[in-house]
């Protein structure tokens, strides 16, 4: 019996199986980097998990610099060897002008020690983080592999503070701040959350296993209610957004998309109807002038909301002041508190793009502005270089879900500054990574509709039909 599929059965093939079947070449080529991969992996979960955070004594391993460092010894010895090589993209082109330029100011910084101490303990772990995921992420199974990673660091991370959430340390103003300092707790929860949104809907679009949607679900419904319990306000609008852009970019039109849409929107509203009252007088400031309530947190937001427009100033003013190198990365904060330009001198600039600007110069912000712009650029050139592919309908989508990281990311950067941190780079390196993936295979023959190969394929009407049209129909009638 001839076991060769018809067109229509290709076409309903398990998307999973044939994003497979495109990459095998990629994987056998590859596979020496394994090690690399493997440490790269740990250090990803550890950056975003911050196990010290909830065990102290791990803080004494350092294990982030240690894995980084190893992971990086293990992809050197691949370049030595020969066995890996070494991709270049645009992205890396931008984050290491950006060192370049952050350790240029460095003599000419306001506080040449602070600058020093945030390049060698924090920028050198973020540099390591980004260059390691450019380098190891050589297949689209690696990609959704460490995108894994930070989805389990939210678990462990949310379901840590849901259980010590009853510790007053972790209460601050009826807010929950939850027991991670990094990107996973407080303010940062939201953010986060935002940006990783599109991908958990891309594994969840690709996948059929139960074990990972359950563990998908239980991720998601520990880290919205934890974000509810947060507070935050920035976090509400860009979780928002990220959740309108997902279904209109990955889950539009797809009954499987359809599914988890529910779901989001459900684990989204169950949140908000159960969130304690900070929440809801937090939120109303958004809309609302609260500078005649007689309620102390509604008052409380709208105080941070006018430092934050203070802060927004002074960070614009210091830009002019020091437009070409900065008062020195790591700076701000010093520069205004010795200069006591105001009230909320000793603050961050709560914006990543004036932090940068006010910090290392205008050239500064350009290189980081054109990193952004080379993200959103390749996720979108792969997005239509693919389209209607069937045999690369997971980097098709993959693509997707980049796209709307990027777009949440950048609104993100005007909430927080978080320049110097991990999650753009943990964004940038997988758009460096997806689009090296993507130019070494074979696009379609002819350019395909924008139409997801995951829905449902319409046939044309009668009147888009040749003069043969009794002989020729599509493949998928």
């Amino acid at each position: 019996m001839d076991k060769t599929l018809s067109p229509a059965n290709q076409l309903m093939m398990p998307h999973a199986e044939a994003a497979q079947a495109a990459e095998r070449p990629a994987v056998s080529a590859r596979e020496p980097g394994m090690i690399a991969f493997a440490l790269t992996w740990l250090f990803v979960f550890v950056a975003f998990a911050r196990p010290e955070d909830i065990y102290k004594p791990i803080g004494a391993l350092h294990l982030t610099l240690t894995l980084g460092i190893c992971a990086s010894v293990a992809f050197l010895w691949g370049l030595m060897t020969h066995r890996v090589r070494f991709e270049k993209s645009r992205e890396l082109l931008c984050v290491v002008l950006l060192t370049c330029w952050f350790c240029l100011g460095v003599p000419f910084a306001f506080w040449h020690h602070g600058s020093y101490d945030l390049l060698s303990q924090i920028w050198v772990r973020t540099f390591l983080f980004f260059l390691l995921l450019t380098q190891t992420l050589t297949t689209v199974s690696r990609i959704r592999k460490i995108l894994w990673a930070v989805i389990l660091s939210e678990l462990v991370a949310s379901v840590a503070s849901l259980l010590m959430q009853g510790n007053p340390a972790l209460q601050v103003g009826g807010r929950f701040v939850g027991v991670n300092q990094g990107l996973l707790g407080w303010n940062f929860l939201g953010i986060t959350l935002s940006v990783t949104l599109p991908f958990i809907a891309y594994i969840y679009m690709t996948g059929r296993s139960r074990v990972n949607t359950g563990v998908l679900i239980v991720a998601m419904a520990s880290s919205m209610w934890m974000f509810v319990l947060t507070a935050s306000r920035g976090g509400f609008m860009t979780i928002l957004m990220s959740v309108v852009l997902t279904w209109w970019f990955v889950l539009k039109g797809s009954s499987r998309g359809r599914w988890v849409t529910v779901l989001i929107f459900l684990c989204f509203a169950v949140s908000i109807v159960k969130a304690p009252g900070a929440f809801w007088e937090r939120v109303q400031t958004i809309w609302s002038d609260s500078s005649y309530s007689s309620n102390e947190t509604a008052a409380s937001a709208e105080e941070s909301t006018k430092g934050r427009v203070m802060l927004l100033q002074m960070s614009l003013l210091v830009t002019l002041q020091n437009p070409v190198l900065g008062v020195g990365v790591g700076n701000f904060s010093v520069y205004t508190g010795y200069n006591r330009m105001g009230p909320l001198a000793w603050y961050g600039t709560h914006n990543s793009f004036t932090q940068l600007s006010a910090e290392a110069g205008i050239p500064a912000l350009l290189l980081f502005l054109w990193m952004l712009y080379s993200m959103y650029r390749h996720s979108r050139d792969l997005s239509r270089q693919f389209a209607g592919d069937k045999e690369n309908a997971d980097l098709w989508l993959l693509s997707r879900a980049a796209t709307v990281s990027v777009i949440a990311l950048t609104f993100n950067g005007f909430f927080a500054h978080i320049a110097y941190d991990y999650l753009f780079y943990y964004v940038a390196g997988i758009t460096a990574a997806m689009y090296a993936v993507g130019r070494h295979l074979k696009p379609p023959e002819e350019p395909a509709p924008d139409v997801s190969p995951f829905h449902k394929q319409q046939a044309p009407r009668p009147a888009q039909l040749p003069p043969n049209s009794n002989q020729v129909r599509p493949p998928w009638r």
